[in-house]
């Protein structure tokens, strides 16, 4: 009998990498194996450009060593100016800064370096080891490490100034023996005078009640209610009427005293002395801006590591470290919690904070052991209130895995990638693993250090998550070789690799964001109405500094470069229409279809013809006609196929040919003149089986643009 023929047409290849899916329910789409491919939303694929410096590209001047840590942050609104930004990158334990203003950006170094180890304080790790966090506010930066005291930075256009926020807090914390509060004391330790005076019997008012109250009892009064409670009559302090007075059995307010939050000296603040300050040794990891605010956690002491501080409203950046209540809870009058007031928040049951993020309206904190959510009741945070809330058990390792995209939180966990997902009515999240139905596999494969030098990055223009890491056993602390991306719009992951030079190579330390837009600083010359020169009395020349916003040209991911030459810092991007890292590197670009069994799992098949579609992405000629004439960005698309389940291909045939002999022009070597712009090549595919699968790859230095393919399907009616 004679087979079966059907007709099959594949034109969204775009499905990213698939790993959590058998032979026989492999999806449409998908691949089974890929590596630096770019999917696009018109269905096609594409090679990846190479990495390249970009053009004009600046030697930072200063060098990163093999065990220098890099890391990236942003600094917004600088000088309070809307659009200026800087890039900033420490390296080791020094801060780099960046205006993120126009091309080439390695060229825009701002200012001075400034110096973290000049903030560490008594049992640091050291600067260089520990990667900052930053946040921005009121046009300064905030900066926050484990292993120095946090910090602000200012800049006035020309000079920075940094500043050590003063932690302070309110104490309401209970120094002596708690189970004795309802009772008066003969005979107090040091810690019940403490907790009496920190209960409001202090002051010219409270102390002269005490006084009264010991001379008539010969005791310290009971803490269950303060000493305004015994006014008599004519608004004066009676220890009769005082005792009359039952509070139950309630501790009474305390917290009159506002004390260094690392370094609690009771001692000097009450004038009580016996009484041993209380150090915190961790310093905070994480710091975000939120609602007008700067929160703070990441403390990695037993009794601190739920604890987040967060700041009054912020009108002055001298309040930065003001995280309590500015009334004093103790007193007689305007003892209320304000709502701008600071706090503390402890979420006892979160371990190792490691992330603050904020969303809408909404602080998530990111721990080991959870994710939780602070909401104020009704979309505004207030020291009066808020409500927290637990929404996942799944925590995150490494802060540098998270990313925002959209506003939406994806990072790295013990188990996969995660993401929250919102209700549209109560905004309450909740997580979801997005690797587990697609790359769980592929995730799992990557060894557990390597997870923990992940770096992320959000492509705001192309919708896109980069995470980036290094090879196995690297020893450069920062070298990135492998990405990871994420298509929002396709809801495809596929991966990336950049592969080392010979000798001396040049490697990826670091990932920026280039919106395309930004602002700088433009002098004018100051002149009079009729155009003479303006100089001050002794002769100086008058200027005017003006900040002027503009777009830089094309958006881009910035890679953050160490020169392998020079050890020195550049940047450049994946632009390289040479299809050669660094100019000179060969890489590969694959993608493995799934399993085509052509609806039919029992009987054999063939594939007779198989035609392919690419576009057409040479731009012209260089060279002469005594040197010869060479194709700029010429393509090259290799396929080749496997029938079953074989682990090898077939021998691959070149799918890209054209139909027409190309003829330079002397006079214009700025086109081809070829009259199609989609290439179309049939090929006769050899070999039969029950499942049959093909692999398209790319030639060194050349490109290639898949738009997809038709293929032949026979069937054979006898089994």
């Amino acid at each position: 009998m004679p087979q079966s023929l059907t007709q099959k047409t594949v034109n969204n290849f775009v499905r990213g990498l698939i790993t959590e899916a058998a032979e026989l329910t492999f999806p449409d789409g998908a691949s089974v194996d890929e590596l630096n491919c770019e999917l696009n939303r018109d269905g096609s694929r594409r090679r990846r450009l190479a990495v390249e410096l970009e053009s004009s590209n600046v030697l930072s001047s200063f060098t990163i060593t093999d065990d220098d840590l890099v890391h990236t942050g942003e600094w917004l609104n600088v000088e309070g100016v809307a659009g200026q930004k800087f890039l900033v990158v420490q390296v080791g334990n020094t801060l780099h800064f960046y205006n993120k203003s126009e091309a080439p950006y390695s060229g825009q170094a701002v200012g001075t370096s400034i110096d973290l180890s000049a903030y560490e304080f008594a049992g640091s790790i050291g600067a260089n080891n520990a990667k900052c966090q930053f946040a921005s506010i009121d046009g300064a930066l905030i900066v926050a490490s484990e292993a120095i005291d946090t910090i602000y930075i200012t800049w006035d256009g020309s000079v920075f100034t940094i500043s050590t926020i003063d932690f302070k807090t309110r104490d309401f914390e209970w120094q002596g023996d708690t189970t004795t509060y309802d009772e008066g004391i003969a005979s107090p330790s040091t810690e019940r005078e403490y907790d009496t005076a920190n209960a409001g019997w202090v002051g010219d008012k409270g102390s002269a009640a005490l006084t009264d109250y010991e001379t008539a009892n010969s005791k310290y009064p009971a803490l269950t209610h303060p000493w305004y409670a015994g006014k008599d009559s004519s608004g004066d302090f009676d220890a009769a009427e005082w005792d009359k007075v039952f509070a139950g059995t309630s501790l009474t307010g305390n917290g009159h005293f506002v004390l260094d939050f690392f370094a609690k000296d009771r001692a000097t603040a009450s004038g009580i002395a016996g009484i041993a300050t209380e150090f915190e040794q961790s310093r905070f990891k994480s710091v975000t801006a939120f609602s007008g605010r700067i929160f703070y956690a990441g403390l990695d002491s037993e009794k601190n590591s739920g604890t987040i501080l967060f700041s009054r409203l912020i009108e002055d950046k001298n309040e930065l470290g003001e995280c309590h209540q500015r009334n004093d809870p103790t007193a007689e009058y305007l003892s209320d919690l304000l709502d701008t007031d600071g706090g503390v928040i402890r979420i006892p049951e979160a371990v190792g904070i490691k992330l603050l993020y904020t969303y809408q309206t909404s602080l998530f904190i990111f721990a080991e052991n959870g994710v939780w959510q602070i909401n104020g009741v009704d979309g505004v945070f207030r020291a009066t209130e808020f409500s927290i809330s637990r929404v996942s058990d799944t925590g995150i390792e490494n802060p540098q895995s998270f990313v925002a995209a959209e506003g939406v939180p994806f990072w790295w966990s013990r188990f996969g990638i995660y993401t929250l997902k919102f209700d549209d009515v109560s905004g309450r999240a909740t997580d979801q693993n997005i690797t587990l139905p697609t790359i769980q596999t592929f995730w799992d494969a990557i060894p557990t250090a390597d997870k923990l030098k992940v770096t992320a990055l959000y492509d705001d223009i192309n919708k896109r998550i980069y995470w980036g890491y290094p090879n196995s056993n690297e020893t450069v602390e920062s070298k990135i070789n492998n990405f990871l991306i994420l298509d929002l719009q396709l809801q495809a992951f596929f991966p990336w690799k950049v592969n080392d030079q010979t000798s001396s190579t040049s490697s990826i330390v670091g990932l920026a964001f280039y919106s395309g837009y930004g602002a700088d600083t433009v002098t004018f010359d100051v002149i009079t109405s009729v155009g003479d020169d303006v100089v001050t009395s002794a002769g100086d020349d008058v200027v005017s500094a003006e900040v002027s916003s503009f777009a830089t040209g094309d958006p881009a991911i910035v890679l953050l470069i160490r020169d392998g030459v020079t050890n020195k810092l550049t940047m450049g991007g994946f632009s390289g229409n040479t299809f050669l890292d660094w100019g000179d590197t060969n890489y590969t670009s694959f993608a493995e279809t799934g399993y085509d069994f052509i609806g039919d799992l029992v009987l054999k098949k063939n594939a007779p013809y198989l035609v392919v579609y690419s576009r057409l992405t040479e731009e012209g000629f260089t060279g002469s006609e005594a040197t010869g004439y060479e194709l700029i960005r010429p393509s090259s698309l290799l396929v080749s196929t496997a029938w079953d389940f074989k682990t090898t291909f077939n021998a691959s045939q070149q799918c890209y040919r054209f139909k027409y002999p190309l003829v330079p022009d002397p006079s214009d070597l700025s086109t081809i003149n070829y009259p199609e712009t989609i290439m179309t090549t049939r090929l006769k595919i050899r070999g039969h089986g029950r499942s049959m699968r093909m692999r398209y790859e790319s030639e060194q230095g050349k490109d290639f643009l898949l738009l997809g393919w038709g293929i032949i399907q026979g069937r054979n009616n006898r089994y």
